[in-house]
């Protein structure tokens, strides 16, 4: 006996999915919601691309969220920023680590200091550091290392297209006493 196909949500049920996820973490998705009015088929070819960011099996879960945290910092996006402090505190990040990474960087451990000047370099598309790089490599490993890049790809996605969509407004400053 075969499963049945997951039916395709609907416009409206996809719209609402936004609004939830908006309310549960305080976060404006309107310009998801704008893409959704314009393309539907093109938003459900952004939500393809949605696992990208979260993908995450060999990657310790600090220096997962520290990569994400980064990548949005390094974008610009307060919202976007805040909005992963909150899943990553929900995920069980620790709050100190978070309050580290917000405001005083240089007081993370070594490794996650790493991970997140390399999530940083790349997503300002500065040059990447090579010796980092292999340091990366050899903490996590070759696919610890790629999920890195992952994340980092996938969580510029957001702030991309708030940009491409005319929508990014001045950005707030992030808290982790949320």
């Amino acid at each position: 006996m075969t499963d049945a196909p997951t039916p395709t949500p609907t416009p409206d049920e996809l719209r609402e999915h936004l609004r939830a996820f908006g309310r549960a973490y305080a976060y404006d998705a309107s310009y998801l919601e704008e893409l959704l009015a314009a393309s539907p088929a093109g938003f459900r070819a952004f939500q393809a691309a949605q696992p990208l960011g979260a993908f995450r099996r060999e990657l310790p879960l600090e220096a997962h969220w520290v990569a994400r945290v980064a990548t949005m910092q390094a974008e610009d996006c307060g919202a976007c920023g805040q909005l992963n402090v909150r899943m990553a505190l929900e995920a069980g990040v620790d709050r100190e680590l978070l309050r580290a990474l917000v405001h005083a960087p240089d007081a993370l451990d070594e490794a996650l200091r790493d991970v997140r000047l390399h999530a940083l370099a790349v997503a300002r598309a500065e040059p990447v550091d090579l010796e980092r790089v292999e340091r990366l490599r050899a903490r996590y490993g070759a696919a610890g290392l790629a999920e890195l890049a992952l994340v980092v790809a996938g969580c510029r996605v957001y702030p991309t297209l708030k940009r491409a969509l005319g929508r990014m407004a001045a950005c707030a400053p992030v808290s982790v006493d949320v």
